[in-house]
Formats: C-alpha cells, structure tokens, sequence
C-alpha cells in the first residue's frame, strides 16, 4: 500500500511528463525555466516567510548536509578506486552519488508522504542541500580545478538563492507581507510540485542506457541503499526527532539528481553515463523508497 498511496502519483506524474514530451515533443528548456526562475523561488519564499526558522536549526542543517556530502564523498571515492574508475568516469560516478535529487523528486514525494504539514522543513532541506549542487557539483563537472569555480558565479543569477536570503531578511527583520502579495507568491508557488515532476518525466523519456553496468550498478546501490542508511545515522546523531528527521530521512534517498546532467553535458563530464545513470535511479527507487516509507510511517 506504501506504494500505492505515495509513489505511485508520484510516478504517474514523472509518465504524465513523458508522455508529454514523447507525444508533443514540447521544449524542456522553457518549461525548466518557469520551475526555475518562477515557481520553485515562489515556493521557497511563500514557506520560509510563513514558518521562520531559528539560526540553531538552520546551522544543525548545514551541519548535517556537510557531514552528509562528505561521507557519501569519501565512499563514492573510494568505490571508485576499487572499480579503477578514472579520469572523466570517475567525476561522472561522484556526480551520481553524492547529490540526490531533492527538489524535483523529493519535494512532491515527501508533501505526498506526509501532507502539506511537511512542506516548511522539506523546502529548507530543498534549500540546504542545494549548496553542494551549486558549488561542489560545477567544480567537480569542470574537473576540480581552480578555475572551475568560476561557474559557481551563474548560480548566483538564480532566483531560488535571492527568495532564500530575502525570506530570511523579512523574517530577522519581523516585516510583514502584504496579504494579497503573499497568497499571490503562494499560489504560484504551489504549481512548482506538479511542474517538477513533468520536467523530470519529460527529462527522463529523453534519455537512453549506455554502457558501464558495474559502476551504474554501484552508482545505483550508494545512492539509494547507502544514502539511506547514512542519513538514517546522521539525524540521530545530530538529535533530529518527529516529521522533521522523517522528512530528511526520505528526502535525502532520493535517486540521482537532475543538476548534475546540465553540468555534465556543459563539460562534457560522460553525460551519456550520467544520463543513464539518472533513469536507472529513478526507476529502481520505486524498490528502495518503498523500503524507506515502509520504516518510516
């Protein structure tokens, strides 16, 4: 019934996507823009000024996403060196493991597994766990040197970072937002879920499979049995109780995400390998988040 009740809408809407995009061939970028530059920064606001959040809460998060980002890095390095992965192959595999996609899939996933209570603590995960995928993802893409970073400098034009630092502002600052303004950014906010989950569908229905089973194989198993289990301790050890570490939990064992696709064609980082492993993911999670909610609820 895990299934039934919280990931089966979740994948009829990433089918819905792809029936999309295989039927009508729409343009992806379009629609990945209106995400990225109009609802999602919508979504983010309309939560963090609605519920503020205490500095203690948001440094235990960041505490926890680098622990996190660090662990599932020195393990994704070291299968690597074990399955003598090198070179571009070897960025590509980090790629795949250490982000998860926490925005297109796991937003809606956790508002369908735990309602619409969840969705404050789930929009700053989506927020926090978005630094690596803004920093450490480009760098990594462009081949860990210095001048890698200088890509860092696009994210700071995305909208999604600006509602983040102006919700904060609003909220330190005790003002308050126009009513109609708020509900305005509030609905537009509420189309970023469903949205999503076409963009990763149509995403998805765009890629094919090639090559290297053995370390998509291993890429698939740290990201959605490992991660789980890594999580699992960490918000133990950083005292997370209740909805909140359930959210975490959940939301952090989501399969491969959808950012790292974009910097690895950019760079030319084995997009191809990247691309499968991202549908091989995505797929297999229907097994792993089955597991996961079951323990969960």
């Amino acid at each position: 019934m895990v299934f039934v009740d919280i990931l089966l809408p979740v994948f009829l809407l990433i089918g819905a996507g792809a029936l999309f995009s295989r039927t009508l061939r729409p343009d992806l970028e379009s629609l990945t823009l209106f995400a990225l530059y109009a609802s999602t920064p919508a979504l983010v606001f309309s939560a963090l000024v609605k519920h503020p959040v205490p500095a203690p809460a948001l440094a235990r998060l960041v505490g926890v996403m680098l622990a996190y980002t660090v662990a599932l890095w020195a393990l994704a390095e070291g299968i690597g060196l074990v399955l003598g992965l090198k070179g571009d192959l070897r960025r590509a595999f980090l790629l795949a493991t250490v982000p998860m996609n926490v925005g297109n899939y796991g937003l809606p996933l956790v508002r369908f597994a735990f309602g619409q209570e969840s969705e404050p603590f789930s929009v700053l995960v989506f927020v926090i766990f978005n630094i690596p995928l803004a920093t450490w993802a480009i760098w990594m893409a462009a081949g860990g040197s210095l001048r890698s970073f200088a890509g860092v400098r696009d994210t700071l034009r995305i909208p999604i970072l600006h509602a983040t630092v102006v919700a904060f502002v609003v909220s330190a600052a005790g003002l308050t937002v126009p009513s109609p303004l708020l509900k305005g950014i509030t609905l537009l906010g509420e189309a970023s879920i469903p949205v999503l989950m076409v963009i990763l569908g149509m995403q998805l229905e765009r890629t094919r499979v090639a090559g290297a089973p053995a370390s998509l194989t291993a890429a698939t198993v740290l990201r959605l049995a490992v991660a789980p289990c890594i999580a699992w301790g960490l918000t133990a050890a950083f005292g997370y109780q209740g909805l909140e570490r359930k959210v975490l939990i959940l939301q952090t064992s989501t399969p491969a995400a959808v950012l790292p696709l974009l910097y690895a064609m950019r760079f030319k980082c084995r997009p191809d390998w990247i691309a499968s492993n991202l549908l091989v993911s995505t797929l297999a999670s229907a097994v792993s988040l089955s597991v996961v909610l079951a323990l969960l609820l």
